[in-house]
């Protein structure tokens, strides 16, 4: 069984850089794993979907069903969405934990300090009536009731953000499992005898 760490939290909270910086330690440690960013999957697989509550949180399943394959598949995922609803949180849970075990982890961020590191002015936009449901100014931000990790990155810095979410990894054995899984091969009874024979005739065992 493989993983999907699934990172949610408001616009401009950190989870996308978050997301990256997991995504690339996972690949030094020879995972396979895919980082599926939100806004990639709405601009490439969701392109029909705007952004009311019933488009969200089918952008939310149509997501998770894709974990849910690649998980499936042996593929590790991590993925950065905002996912405000708490009821879309734990349809995804449901839905990824058919194939693999279920991360959601909520990068913690006030909407103020969100504003002041906004890269493309979206909070703005929104508070002049520019942008219809943005999410924490004119559309409702559900906080996760039991979020399985929570990052603080308005008290943290990214490095201890990411320190966090790296320990948790280790503490929870995702890696163990996805390591388990990718030396677990199929020998049969002849096949053991003559690699021990051969191991004994080289002396490294008796």
């Amino acid at each position: 069984m493989t993983f999907t760490i699934w990172f949610m939290g408001r616009p401009a909270s950190g989870k996308s850089t978050l997301a990256k910086r997991v995504d690339n330690y996972l690949r030094d440690e020879s995972v396979p794993i895919e980082n599926l960013d939100g806004d990639e999957i709405r601009q490439n697989l969701h392109p029909d979907l705007g952004f009311t509550r019933e488009d969200r949180s089918l952008n939310n399943r149509r997501t998770a069903f894709i974990c849910n394959l690649l998980n499936r598949n042996g593929i590790a995922v991590v993925n950065a969405m905002i996912t405000p609803f708490r009821d879309s949180q734990q349809t995804a849970r449901e839905i990824v934990e058919q194939s693999g075990d279920f991360v959601l982890i909520y990068v913690k961020c006030s909407v103020d300090e969100c504003e002041k590191r906004d890269p493309k002015g979206l909070y703005e936009q929104a508070r002049n009536g520019k942008i219809e449901n943005f999410t924490g100014i004119n559309h409702p931000f559900e906080e996760p009731h039991n979020p399985d990790i929570v990052v603080d990155t308005e008290a943290e810095t990214p490095k201890e953000s990411f320190e966090h979410v790296r320990e948790e990894i280790h503490e929870r054995g995702l890696l163990e499992t996805t390591m388990a899984r990718e030396y677990n091969f199929d020998l049969s009874h002849s096949d053991e005898q003559a690699i021990k024979e051969r191991l004994q005739d080289l002396g490294y065992i008796n």
